[in-house]
């Protein structure tokens, strides 16, 4: 019978090395591209849409928003844009179906980056591009 030799393990510095390469990795990975404040705020904001709606949908009656340059008004909730994001006007309302009163894009900005909203006719959606 063959005895494997007492050398088969890896050494502490050999583990050290993994672990150090590991971290590394995982701290590129936390501190990498994320997401923009920008498009945090369209998330947000793409949410609040679709709440709406189908609050318009669920209580069968009209819903207004009402889209300012600092901030918007989903059916009197109030929706206060960060400091640095800017919007174009608008003003539409959701039916007692959920269906948008009329197509449109609007364009929301930063110091850094612009990020267009276009409201879909018909379905009523709204989409960041």
């Amino acid at each position: 019978m063959v005895r494997p030799s007492a050398n088969n393990a890896f050494t502490l510095l050999e583990a050290l090395f993994v672990l150090f390469i590991v971290s590394l990795f995982t701290l590129v990975e936390i501190t990498g591209p994320s997401m923009s404040s920008l498009k945090l705020f369209g998330n947000q904001f793409l949410s609040y849409c679709v709440y709406t709606q189908e609050k318009a949908f669920m209580d069968k009656e009209e819903k207004t928003v009402e889209i300012k340059t600092d901030h918007a008004i989903f059916d009197e909730i109030q929706f206060d844009y960060p400091h640095s994001i800017t919007c174009d006007p608008f003003t539409y309302h959701y039916n007692a179906k959920g269906n948008i009163s009329q197509a449109h894009t609007i364009h929301c900005h930063n110091e850094q980056d612009s990020i267009s909203l276009v409201f879909q006719l018909g379905s009523g959606r709204v989409r960041i591009e």
